[in-house]
C-alpha cells in the first residue's frame, strides 16, 4: 500500500500514508470555492503543517485542530494565531528552518521557503515568522516535499541532494479570486521556474499546487515543460496536475 495524495485546490492536501495515518497540509477548505470538502467534512487528521499565515494556508486549522485533537507544526506567528482562535497549546508544535520536529510519529524537518509570513492578533499586533517549506518522512521511507509557495532558489539543489524527496507539491501559478488582491503577473513560482526546482530536487513526481482549476495556462505550461526536460521522451521528473477532490496514488517500491 503506497500514498495517497487528495488534492483539495490552492495548496491544501489531505494525504494518507501506507501506514493509514492522514496528513492535512495548508487546510484552507471553508472558504475555498474549488474543495471538495469543508472542515466539519473531514472524519480524521492526524497531524496539520501550516507553511505559513497566510488566509489561504493557515485556513481552518484552529476549527479542525480543536475537533481532531491532532498536533499541529507551524511557525511562531501561526502558533500565536492559533492559541487565540483556541487550540491548546499542547497541539501546537513551533519551528524553523532546519528544526526537525515529530509528531503523530511523523518525522518533520522545516526548510527553507523564500516567501512572507505574517499574522494579526486580536490585539492589533502583527507578528511575522519564517515560512516553512517541509520535508515529510512517511514510515515507508517516502519522502514528501511541500514547496509552501515559495519563490525559486538554488539552495532547492542542495535540499535535494540533502532530503531526496520523491514526490513535490509545487506551486506554480497563483489566480486572482479575490478583488482585494493586486494584479500580480506570476505566481511565486513561473510554470518554467517550478519545472526547473522539480528537476533541482530530484522528484520522481511534482504535483502542482496552488490554482482552483486545472484548465489553466500555467499548470499546461508547467506540465509541458518537465516532459520536454525528460529524456528520450521520458520526463525525468513526472507531472501530476489534478482537478480539487482528485488523487494521486504514490507506491514507493525501491
Amino acid at each position: 500500500m503506497g500514498t495517497t495524495f487528495k488534492f483539495l485546490g490552492f495548496s491544501s492536501f489531505y494525504i494518507t500514508a501506507s501506514d493509514d495515518k492522514r496528513i492535512l497540509i495548508d487546510p484552507y477548505l471553508n472558504a475555498n470555492p474549488a474543495s471538495p470538502c469543508k472542515a466539519a467534512d473531514l472524519d480524521r487528521v492526524d497531524l496539520i503543517l501550516v507553511s505559513h499565515a497566510a488566509f489561504d494556508h493557515i485556513g481552518d486549522t484552529a476549527e479542525i485542530a480543536i475537533k481532531q485533537g491532532c498536533p499541529v507544526i507551524c511557525g511562531g506567528d501561526s502558533k500565536l494565531f492559533l492559541l487565540e482562535q483556541g487550540v491548546p497549546a499542547a497541539q501546537l508544535t513551533e519551528t524553523v528552518w532546519g528544526l526537525t520536529v515529530k509528531a503523530a510519529g511523523i518525522k518533520v524537518r522545516p526548510v527553507v521557503s523564500m516567501h512572507r509570513s505574517a499574522a494579526k492578533l486580536q490585539d492589533g499586533r502583527i507578528v511575522v515568522a519564517l515560512p516553512l517549506g517541509f520535508i515529510v518522512h512517511l514510515a515507508d521511507g517516502t519522502r514528501i516535499y511541500n514547496a509552501s509557495d515559495t519563490a525559486l532558489f538554488s539552495d532547492m539543489k542542495l535540499i535535494g541532494e540533502l532530503e531526496k524527496p520523491h514526490v513535490g507539491l509545487m506551486n506554480v501559478t497563483i489566480e486572482n479570486c479575490f478583488d482585494f488582491l493586486p494584479e500580480f503577473l506570476t505566481g511565486e513560482m513561473t510554470p518554467y521556474e517550478a519545472a526547473l526546482a522539480s528537476q533541482w530536487l530530484g522528484l520522481e513526481y511534482a504535483i502542482a499546487c496552488h490554482y482552483t482549476k486545472r484548465n489553466c495556462p500555467d499548470v499546461d505550461q508547467f506540465v509541458t515543460l518537465l516532459k520536454e526536460m525528460g529524456n528520450g521522451g521520458k520526463p525525468s521528473v513526472v507531472p501530476v496536475a489534478m482537478n480539487p477532490g482528485e488523487e494521486f496514488f504514490y507506491d514507493r517500491v525501491h
